[in-house]
């Protein structure tokens, strides 16, 4: 696997979904990401940032009540941000370039590596040294660990957001940076996307049926929840969980690890199923593809199986956006 794989899938799981302790385990407060591309936990972070006026003479300033309900204040216009977080496409949607992020997480799992050119990689976890050498005016932290956060703060203000999903989360950074407008305007233009894309899916006859998402990651199976790739196909585009995934969903937890022998239980209409390039994985997809029960599968005898990288599984703006992209030309080509 890669060097950072299990941590990501499980923590980022895939976004932060991927972190390694939750490997074996179905898990509500991880997900093997979002690989993987999927989030972390929600943590304790739950309330939005809200910026208000500052008291200070300082009219290059502001205060934010960020996540965890401190009060911080931060420049209105910062220009080097460093953003400790998974989900760096949050800052790309709203046309913000950080000086610094925690690329060593994400760098080479996610679509849009080439638009992380230049970017400083400050670790995970992030590593002071890396993280001073920036010099940050402002540092973004969505992680839940309450003993991250604390060194950061003297090195600049640090706001920490919740670990919404993609679109919440872009809103919630946008609200301390000053960019809803930005935002506004880059969600405005996805959902004109999700638009067209829905058009094709209903021109092949796909309208309101059921998916699933698997997920591979060396020897393990996971099938995902309401995490990563699974976002984009039940809450934009309409597709419908199966009964086993919706129980999953309802029961608040992201994914799950699942054997080949249950595998039939979770399987929709269509098959998504995501593996990256790792040996392991491709020995475990080697082995899964020739068995008799993936071809017993009805979505495998239809031809509805469609195999992706890993990448896909993040649920950041730019991610989802990118895949849509990916999903009509997957579907235009299928004729």
């Amino acid at each position: 696997m890669r060097a950072n794989r299990n941590w990501m899938v499980l923590a980022v799981l895939l976004l932060t979904v991927f972190a390694s302790a939750c490997g074996s385990n179905a898990n509500k407060d991880a997900s093997p990401s979002e690989s993987a591309g999927v989030s972390a936990s929600q943590g304790t972070a739950s309330q939005p940032a809200s910026p208000e006026a500052s008291s200070s003479s300082d009219a290059a300033a502001k205060k934010i009540t960020d996540a965890k309900g401190r009060e911080v204040e931060v420049p209105t216009d910062p220009k080097r941000i460093v953003y400790v977080c998974s989900d760096p496409g949050d800052l790309l949607a709203l046309g913000v370039r950080p000086v610094g992020a925690s690329l060593s997480v994400v760098g080479s799992q996610v679509a849009y590596g080439d638009q992380l050119q230049g970017i400083a990689d400050v670790g995970y976890p992030a590593d002071l040294e890396k993280v001073t050498a920036q010099d940050p005016d402002l540092i973004i932290f969505n992680d839940w660990d309450e003993q991250g956060l604390a060194p950061l703060e003297k090195i600049a203000p640090t706001v920490a957001i919740a670990e919404n999903g993609g679109f919440d989360r872009m809103r919630e950074v946008a609200g301390v940076l000053g960019k809803e407008a930005a935002a506004d305007s880059y969600i405005a233009a996805y959902d004109e996307k999700v638009k067209q894309t829905k058009d094709l899916l209903a021109q092949k006859g796909k309208q309101g049926q059921s998916a699933t998402v698997l997920l591979l990651m060396g020897k393990v199976m996971y099938v995902m929840g309401h995490q990563g790739l699974s976002v984009s196909l039940y809450d934009a585009l309409g597709y419908v969980p199966p009964a086993k995934v919706q129980s999953l969903i309802d029961g608040g937890e992201r994914f799950a690890e699942i054997s080949v022998e249950v595998m039939s239980d979770y399987i929709g209409d269509e098959l998504y199923i995501l593996k990256d390039e790792e040996e392991e994985t491709k020995a475990q997809a080697e082995a899964l593809f020739t068995s008799s029960l993936w071809k017993s599968l009805p979505a495998v005898k239809t031809g509805q199986v469609h195999a992706m990288d890993s990448q896909w599984n993040f649920d950041d703006p730019v991610t989802r956006t990118m895949l849509l992209d990916e999903l009509q030309r997957m579907n235009d080509s299928a004729g």
